[in-house]
């Protein structure tokens, strides 16, 4: 007897050939953000910040304002580039932009090259923050464009290594006080532990052993020369929080402890995020937010790291709970930023780099030419 049952439809096989164009354009915008954020960006922000140093020994003030609003264009461009990417950014916890006039240390817990995306995404909506920033960025940067214009706006290019320890503290030391409080910067944002947790898991792991520490499970200790370094020169000399201890300016007034969190502990590669491949198909990305208010005491190294220690064992119990759950405790805010103000910055960053090329880059480089006999 024959059966009545009608056999199943095929299913549509997927256009390999739309796939295929997908994934091509989405190459193409990822080469184009890699352009402009390696080489156009760095290079319009670099020769107009030194079309603006004349300024310097005539109004530093007028030159400070200048050059904060350039920084605020080369953050956009980040948050734009992360917009491209899908990133999907939420806080939680306390409200940091009540800080964005203050004198604070920012401390956030790294996991991979995305999470400046992250930070720049989420400090755009805070005003005066993104102007007045100064980082603290590991070295491997230093030589390229990007090391460049990060040094002509002032931010810090530590290095590595127990040998050099000491050398490296006293310049950064002698760093924040020529241009910390001279440029009028506000915020001083760190990754405290050194570098991506995936690459330092194994260090974690024998620096925990050597001092009698348990280790952490999605953080890493802190070391806190840097951090240190920033308190004995710019924290506070006592609760009135009038004078810093070098005496040059008001002091760091906050540290912010930033929880950086992305889903299931999953983080994508920079690489892969740009032509949109997150992990799982999953781009949103969480923060968390403690305000402290400095205290005197911290100047001292091991009383610091008593309290550093506490709060980054808290940190990777949060984490703990958010890869479980999938957000931390709280009520959550979206961070949004304006296509309309992504395809503006677009354009000024495009239109300064034609006009350097066309006055300055284009002669100089006919004009070297001509001087070895081309």
């Amino acid at each position: 007897m024959l059966s009545d049952a009608q056999p199943a439809e095929p299913q549509p096989l997927v256009d390999d050939g739309v796939q295929i164009s997908k994934k091509l354009m989405a190459m193409i915008g990822a080469f184009y953000w890699f352009i402009m954020t390696v080489i156009v960006v760095p290079t319009a922000c670099t020769f107009t910040f030194a079309s603006f140093w004349p300024l310097i020994f005539v109004n530093l003030n007028v030159f400070n304002k200048l050059v904060h609003g350039l920084c605020v264009f080369v953050n956009d461009h980040w948050v734009g580039a992360g917009q491209y990417s899908g990133i999907a950014i939420s806080e939680y916890g306390d409200d940091i932009s009540k800080l964005s006039k203050k004198r604070v240390l920012f401390l956030a817990n790294h996991l991979g090259l995305i999470d400046h995306f992250c930070l720049m995404t989420s400090f755009h909506n805070k005003k005066h923050v993104i102007g007045n920033y100064l980082w603290v960025i590991y070295n491997i940067w230093k030589s390229t464009p990007l090391g460049v214009m990060w040094t002509a706006h002032g931010n810090f290019f530590i290095n590595g290594g127990a040998d050099k320890r000491k050398m490296v503290l006293e310049d950064f030391k002698n760093h924040l006080k020529n241009y910390y409080w001279k440029h009028d910067f506000g915020w001083i944002v760190m990754y405290p532990e050194g570098s991506r947790l995936y690459l330092i898991k194994n260090s974690e792991k024998r620096f925990a052993e050597k001092n009698g520490l348990e280790p952490f499970k999605h953080c890493a200790h802190p070391r806190t020369g840097a951090a240190h370094t920033v308190l004995d020169v710019c924290g506070p000399t006592d609760e009135s929080y009038t004078t810093a201890r070098s005496g040059l300016g008001g002091p760091v007034e906050y540290i912010i402890d930033c929880t950086l969190g992305y889903p299931k502990g999953k983080v994508g590669g920079l690489g892969e995020v740009m032509v949109g491949e997150w992990p799982e198909g999953n781009s949103n990305v969480a923060i968390h937010y403690k305000i402290h208010k400095v205290l005197p005491e911290w100047s001292d190294e091991s009383v610091l790291r008593d309290w550093l220690y506490k709060q980054y064992e808290e940190k990777d119990k949060m984490l703990d709970r958010y890869y479980k759950t999938g957000s931390f405790a709280g009520a959550s805010r979206q961070v949004q930023f304006s296509l309309a103000r992504n395809v503006f910055v677009q354009i000024v960053w495009m239109a300064l780099f034609y006009a350097h090329y066309t006055f300055w880059m284009k002669p100089l480089f006919h004009f070297l030419l001509r001087l070895i006999g081309f």
